[in-house]
C-alpha cells in the first residue's frame, strides 16, 4: 500500500491548501490537485483557473480563442502526458473526464454572480497501475505545457492518511515514499 507522503513537506502549502477548500479559491498561477491512493489504482482531481490553461479567463471571443480552449481540453484528457509515471509501475488511463466551469465558450451569462469572469478547468482522472510500489514519482509535466501555471497545492489521500504538499514550476516531481 503505497504511503501518501512525499519528501517535501511545506507549511504554506498546508495554508494555500485550506484556502482551496473553501468555494471562493481562486489564485491565477495556482491550481489544485487531489490524488487519492488505493491498492491497485489511485483518482486525481484537477482545478485549474482558465488563465493559467488558456490566457485568458473571459468568454472566448473569436475562433482563436475556442480553438484554444478546445486543445486544452484535448491535452488535459492525455493526463500521462502531463503527469509522468515511472513505467515500470505500468500505469494506464482508466477514465478522463475535463470540463470547462464558467462561460469559455463565450454563451452569455445572464446571472449577476460573476462566474464567467472566473473560468476553470475541472479534470477527474483514475489511473490503474500493474504496481503500485513502482510509483515512486510523479514528473509534472504539466507545468511545461500550461506555462501560466506556477504552482499546484496537492493534497495525497491513502489508507494511511493525508498530507498537503506543494509542487512548483521550478521543483516539479513530487516523490513519494516507499
Amino acid at each position: 500500500m503505497k504511503c501518501a507522503a512525499v519528501v517535501l513537506f511545506l507549511l504554506p502549502a498546508a495554508l494555500m491548501a485550506q484556502d482551496a477548500n473553501s468555494s471562493n479559491f481562486h489564485i491565477h498561477g495556482v491550481g489544485r490537485l487531489e490524488l487519492t491512493f488505493t491498492e491497485n489504482e489511485f483518482a486525481l482531481a484537477l482545478e485549474v483557473p482558465g488563465a493559467d490553461i488558456v490566457g485568458f479567463e473571459h468568454a472566448a471571443e473569436n475562433e482563436d480563442d475556442r480553438s484554444q480552449v478546445a486543445d486544452a481540453i484535448s491535452d488535459l484528457s492525455k493526463p500521462l502526458t502531463l503527469f509522468e509515471l515511472p513505467p515500470e509501475a505500468g500505469c494506464v488511463t482508466a477514465s478522463a473526464n475535463v470540463v470547462l466551469v464558467g462561460d469559455a465558450f463565450g454563451q452569455a451569462d445572464t446571472s449577476d454572480n460573476g462566474a464567467a469572469e472566473h473560468n476553470e478547468f475541472h479534470a477527474d482522472y483514475v489511473m490503474q497501475c500493474e504496481d503500485m510500489a513502482a510509483l515512486t514519482k510523479i514528473r509534472f509535466a504539466f507545468f511545461e505545457r500550461f506555462t501560466e501555471a506556477r504552482h499546484l497545492t496537492v493534497q495525497l489521500t491513502s489508507p494511511e492518511g493525508t498530507l498537503d504538499v506543494l509542487v512548483e514550476r521550478e521543483m516539479s516531481v513530487l516523490t513519494l515514499p516507499k
